[in-house]
């Protein structure tokens, strides 16, 4: 248990406390270390004291980076700026990292070996002692805590001077995740399908069908579509209704209040992405300039094995600039520890592979599985199951390890298959010398998935790829005596490893091992790489050899820059000065940082998808500062780079539609007159009108009662622009449509009850319908359609159907679901009555919908009554 405040406040005889004297004369970090007279190691090692006086250079910078490897003690460095920091400058700072088990760690190694009071923050703040918050609050420690105590609604860390951020490169997700929204089909399908039904009419007709097979995860696995801004924008006020409403049910996740509550007045800056089983809405780049308790820091400082280029860092973080302190001189070519890289896939294929990997597990006492998702996580665990020698190992989850490694470390025939990490656990020498990596860690969020896959935009992501390889390959050589056998596993990442030009940007230790591990691999038995393990995990003399060839080759070796990363870097600037002036609300500084970002793009192919991105972009604050032109031609631009993306040419002919006329016939002029009305007064303050309307008739149809269900079908018929009533009268006709001198009287049956055959008794009685209209609609031409849940037809009424149709009442559910989707459109684009370039559209529109007024009656009546199956009434 870590010590509080109070237990390592020391005791005094006297009644009064006098004040220590104050440090300020402490005149950097490093003097400081030779004052920590309870530490436990002698020295500062050699690039930690080059890095300390790095930082003094930059001591007076608001964003300072600084880069040091696995191994070379970054978590001492953080630790003594900020005990001197709060020493000296009389500030309050706080270390974040990704876990609470390495906060956890990292209080321990400060106060057991460094002899610095550090407090543990982790959990709940709720919780935290008040010893040890007075004790922060008043400068007298300095805290650690996880990412989420400070990106939270309401922090404890709400006023804290400097900040240092632990694995800065993997803080990605923990920063943005702050700022997003994500609805999980399996987890809240209520919220899910109704905004799935908001989204529905901007989708494309297979999206629609993913989502109708949703239940089938394995078209899910890389699909991923957004909804292009402009329409986004068109459904923000249904969005925010379902999602308040959502919100105030007790049944849903406790994140969805402080995260909606973050995005709810912003979702003009925001993007909403979809699969099949899962809705995210986030800004493209973390508004960290927005959240106080972040931006009035005095100090941020990211720390990192890697920091990449590109930009990437300033991306994570939502920064302009981050001042870079590189690694020290030499780490450059050394890395941390031996690892040996073995790749079965050369000679089998992946399942096989996959199988191979787990049967070596029985060599070691425990072994570390990272796969990029829960899907892979669950293929392993069934793997490791069927598998007679692992069957009975113990199997631990991320969640298991969140607040100590013990479990595991000292646990034997354990695997620990974790999803999704490829930072935040570290295991040190004998904890675990076997590591798995499971596929390629390309996206983590719905967002890198769209940008990567759709977009083709990958170069934005290389640096953040590599990075997670890199990191996922040293979660087990932790320290420059470490050792661990690597086995991958999975196409992506096999691949991954064996394209030269990628492993050419790898780190030079990191490209040595890879490619000795190439080398080894390609034998035609398994049992081979088998006794090559073996030779590696007994560490004699022929793996000493093998060691030495991998440092001859190391030497030899440079690290090459990842492609167009300097156009990046460059551009990334003007990204955030977009993200922060579209979150305020700012759009023609949005439209002109945009531009900006543009402008540092120019370049080959690799750019391309990245370009298609910004040129959309552009064209979306462009639409939002209401220059149709400008946004026209930026999407034309987005549609050139990004043809695979067909939304693109939607937009275009958004705004280009009211240049284009067709011929408003007569019939349709006094339907788009009533839609019109209808719209105008439903108004266009917001679409909370609109929505319950649509509401009301979606419940009516699925009521198995009359009325309700005929009230639906009267204002389904109202909201397409035609003449549409009901009579009350037992035995009248039930809701009839009338456009021009066409029209349709329904007979709905859905009251079936236990004798669900239609009689000729109701048979006759729709017959009849249309002679009682006549009376009140001269002229008009009705077609009966009777609507009902039964499909059976009793014998004696067959003679008497006539011309008679038949629709079921679930295909008319489907046929107004299809309408209040295409008038949901309709109006997300109406302004005013009586503009007659939108009524070419509408008409234009509802052609093309086939709902007009000849093809909804021809739809309605395409099914003969007398067609149904015979039955016999009771």
């Amino acid at each position: 248990m870590m010590a509080s405040a109070t237990e390592t406040r020391e005791a005094h005889s006297m009644a009064f406390k006098i004040p220590s004297k104050s440090s300020v004369s402490i005149k950097d970090p490093e003097s400081l270390f030779r004052d920590l007279r309870d530490r436990t190691v002698e020295g500062l090692l050699a690039q930690q004291a080059d890095m300390l006086r790095k930082y003094m250079e930059h001591v007076d910078k608001r964003d300072i980076a600084l880069e040091l490897p696995t191994g070379s003690g970054k978590t001492l460095v953080g630790l003594l700026i900020a005990e001197w920091r709060r020493r000296t400058k009389r500030e309050r700072c706080v270390v974040l990292c990704p876990t609470k088990q390495l906060v956890h760690q990292v209080v321990e190694q400060a106060q057991e070996k460094y002899g610095i009071n550090a407090l543990d923050f982790s959990g709940s703040k709720h919780q935290y002692p008040e010893a040890d918050k007075t004790a922060f609050n008043n400068c007298e420690s300095i805290g650690v805590a996880t990412y989420s105590a400070l990106f939270n609604t309401n922090p404890f860390f709400s006023e804290v001077h400097t900040i240092i951020f632990d694995d800065a490169h993997a803080a990605e997700n923990y920063v943005s995740s702050f700022w997003s929204l994500e609805i999980r089909r399996y987890q809240d399908q209520t919220t899910f399908d109704a905004i799935w039904q908001i989204i529905a009419p901007y989708t494309t007709e297979n999206d629609q069908l993913r989502y109708d097979q949703g239940s089938d995860g394995s078209l899910d696995t890389s699909f991923v579509n957004k909804i292009p801004t402009p329409y986004l924008l068109k459904c923000r006020t249904a969005l925010t209704v379902a999602i308040d409403n959502a919100c105030r049910a007790d049944e849903s996740p406790e994140e969805y209040g402080y995260r909606w509550r973050m995005i709810r007045d912003h979702l003009h800056a925001c993007h909403l992405y979809y699969t099949s089983n899962s809705i995210l809405i986030r800004p493209l780049i973390a508004p960290t300039k927005s959240f106080a308790p972040f931006q009035n820091a005095r100090q941020r400082i990211y720390m990192s094995a890697t920091l990449g280029e590109g930009g990437d860092l300033e991306r994570i973080f939502g920064r302009k600039k981050i001042e870079r302190i590189p690694a020290p001189e030499g780490w450059d070519k050394q890395g941390i520890g031996r690892r040996f890289f073995v790749f079965p896939m050369r000679m089998r294929d992946e399942a096989t592979s996959l199988n191979l990997a787990i049967s070596w597990v029985t060599k070691f006492d425990r072994a570390l599985v990272l796969t990029p998702s829960n899907r892979d996580a669950d293929k392993v665990k069934e793997a490791i199951r069927e598998i007679p020698a692992t069957k009975d190992h113990a199997l631990f989850a991320a969640a298991q390890l969140e607040a100590s490694k013990k479990s595991f470390t000292q646990a034997n025939s354990a695997i620990a298959v974790l999803a999704n990490r490829y930072d935040g656990i570290d295991l040190i020498g004998d904890e675990c010398r076997y590591l798995i990596i499971y596929g390629l860690p390309e996206s983590t969020n719905l967002q890198e998935r769209f940008i990567i896959s759709r977009l083709g935009a990958s170069v934005l992501f290389q640096v953040r790829i590599r990075t997670r390889i890199t990191q996922a390959a040293g979660r087990c050589t932790r320290s420059s005596t470490d050792y661990a056998l690597v086995v991958i596993i999975g196409d992506k990442v096999h691949q991954y490893f064996h394209m030269p030009e990628k492993r050419e940007t790898l780190h030079p230790e990191l490209q040595a091992e890879v490619n000795f591990g190439v080398d080894q691999s390609k034998v035609d038995d398994p049992s081979e790489l088998g006794d090559n393990i073996d030779i590696f995990i007994t560490h004699g003399p022929e793996w000493k050899t093998a060691d030495n060839h991998i440092l001859e080759t190391r030497d030899e070796l440079t690290q090459s820059p990842i492609p167009f990363t300097s156009q990046l870097g460059e551009s990334v600037a003007y990204e955030v000065k977009y993200q922060d002036a579209l979150w305020a609300g700012d759009f023609d500084s949005a439209l002109s940082a945009a531009k900006d970002v543009l402008a540092k793009l120019e370049g080959g192919n690799e750019l391309k998808g990245y370009r298609a991105l910004w040129n959309y972009l552009a064209g979306s604050a462009a639409y939002q500062t209401n220059q149709p032109q400008v946004a026209q031609e930026h999407f034309a631009a987005a549609f050139s780079c990004a043809s695979a993306l067909p939304w693109l040419k939607q937009i275009q002919e958004l705004i280009s539609d009211q240049n284009q006329t067709v011929p408003v016939d007569i019939i349709y002029g006094e339907r788009i007159e009533r839609i019109e009305g209808i719209f105008e007064r439903f108004g266009k303050s917001g679409s909370a009108k609109i929505e319950k309307y649509f509401q009301t008739i979606r419940e009516g149809l699925s009521s198995s009662e009359s009325k309700p269900f005929e009230d639906a079908q009267v204002k389904l018929g109202r909201l397409l622009g035609f003449e549409s009533g009901n009579t009350e009268r037992s035995g009248d006709p039930d809701p009839w449509w009338i456009f021009g001198r066409q029209g349709i009287v329904f007979e709905d049956y859905t009251a079936t009850g236990e004798n669900p055959v239609i009689s000729k008794k109701k048979v006759l009685q729709a017959k009849a319908h249309p002679n009682t209209l006549a009376e009140k609609h001269p002229g008009v031409s009705f077609s009966v359609v009777f609507c009902s849940t039964s499909d059976k037809l009793d014998l004696a009424a067959k003679d008497h159907t006539g011309n008679v149709f038949y629709i079921s009442v679930e295909d008319f559910r489907r046929f107004s679901e299809e309408c209040m989707n295409i008038m949901r459109k309709l109006w997300d684009s109406f302004q005013s009555p009586g503009v007659i370039e939108w009524r070419e559209f509408v008409a234009r529109k509802l052609t093309e919908a086939k709902l007009g007024s000849d093809d909804i009656l021809a739809r309605l009546t395409s099914k003969k009554l007398s067609s149904l199956a015979e039955g016999r009434q009771e």
